[in-house]
């Protein structure tokens, strides 16, 4: 009689199903973290950069309704400029490619175009998105490929051409450019020389290696220019005796302390950083942009080609309501600047 209890409480039918359901559903479930669709989300940057830290806001938009597995991954490259690091970087990324399999990589900022993306051009599997990319597609080979597509990165230059021609009178209208020697800002500068600045009157594009050379140039700048436009001074080392990159804050606290010209950037964290005025490219653009091209590769299936690239077209205003005052002093900034910055709270006092 126990022996036939035992036997039947062995093969009770309600605990046989219940172990057989949750055995179906623990395979179900790997079976659809394994299938879902995988995107490599790579940052040349890393997130103590505002820049990079929006670009992801606008990626979470659009990502957040979908069960995608992201990855992120930063390769650090506008703390560490040599070569090697950068090679050592892309290296890294590649092997992580290569073992993870990517549907997709969002690749952003040129950084990880050169040093990442334009090895998988015309990949059989891995489809490329880029993001914020200053040089052009020929130049990684993105122009021939049918594997990627993207949003390019181009600076409203027409816009503060048109706030600049509102705020300096006629007689006081020379402009000069400074930035680091960064690869970006090679490419920055040829656009800033081939744009028309008139009737501004454009003296000089200056590429800076060292805050020693920094502070020489924005010095000498006093009494021969009227305002000066900021790109990237993130890569600036110390001196020629020390190799050490300066903090960005530190250059824009310098450069407030020790001039007396206005200010714009193209970028919002020229003003984060203590800067006056920036007319600036919107990071939510990037990456909203960038994620819904993936959502159409992935979603819809379509191949990245059929994709046409986007160019970048929305700027934000950021503005510091103190180095305004001190700055432009009586000259007219009209209000409607201010509110823009409010309005998106970006205005700092």
């Amino acid at each position: 009689m126990s022996g036939k209890a035992q036997h039947s409480a062995g093969l009770d039918p309600t605990k046989i199903m219940t172990g057989l359901f949750l055995l179906a559903l623990v395979v179900f479930l790997i079976v659809q973290n394994v299938n879902k669709p995988r995107v490599l989300i790579l940052h040349s940057y890393y997130t103590d950069f505002s820049w990079v830290r929006d670009i992801n806001k606008g990626l979470e938009r659009v990502f957040k309704d979908k069960s995608y597995k992201l990855r992120y991954h930063y390769m650090d490259t506008k703390r560490h400029t040599d070569a090697e690091f950068k090679e050592r970087a892309g290296q890294t990324v590649r092997k992580m490619i290569n073992s993870w399999q990517p549907d997709v990589i969002v690749a952003i900022d040129d950084n990880a175009q050169q040093y990442v993306s334009r090895f998988y051009l015309d990949h059989p599997k891995i489809r490329i998105v880029f993001a914020g990319v200053n040089k052009t597609e020929a130049d990684y080979g993105f122009d021939t490929a049918n594997n990627v597509t993207g949003v390019l990165e181009r600076i409203n230059y027409q816009a503060v051409k048109d706030i600049l021609l509102q705020v300096l009178p006629e007689g006081k209208r020379r402009i000069l450019h400074v930035s680091d020697n960064s690869p970006t800002s090679e490419g920055i500068h040829k656009e800033i020389e081939g744009f028309d600045w008139s009737p501004l009157q454009f003296t000089e594009s200056i590429q800076c290696e060292s805050l020693e050379q920094w502070k020489q140039v924005v010095k000498s700048a006093e009494g021969k220019v009227d305002f000066i436009l900021f790109t990237h001074y993130h890569t600036l080392y110390r001196s020629d005796s020390d190799p050490n990159k300066v903090p960005p804050k530190e250059v824009i606290d310098w450069t407030n302390a020790n001039s007396t010209l206005p200010g714009v950037s193209f970028w919002g964290f020229y003003v984060e950083d203590g800067g006056m005025m920036a007319v600036a490219l919107s990071p939510y653009e990037q990456g909203e942009v960038a994620a819904d091209m993936a959502v159409r590769i992935i979603d819809d299936g379509l191949m990245p080609k059929e994709i046409p690239v986007y160019v970048s077209r929305l700027f934000v205003m950021y503005m510091r309501g103190s180095q305004i005052q001190t700055r432009l002093g009586n000259l007219d900034l009209p209000l409607v600047y201010e509110a823009f910055a409010r309005a998106t709270n970006n205005y700092y006092d």
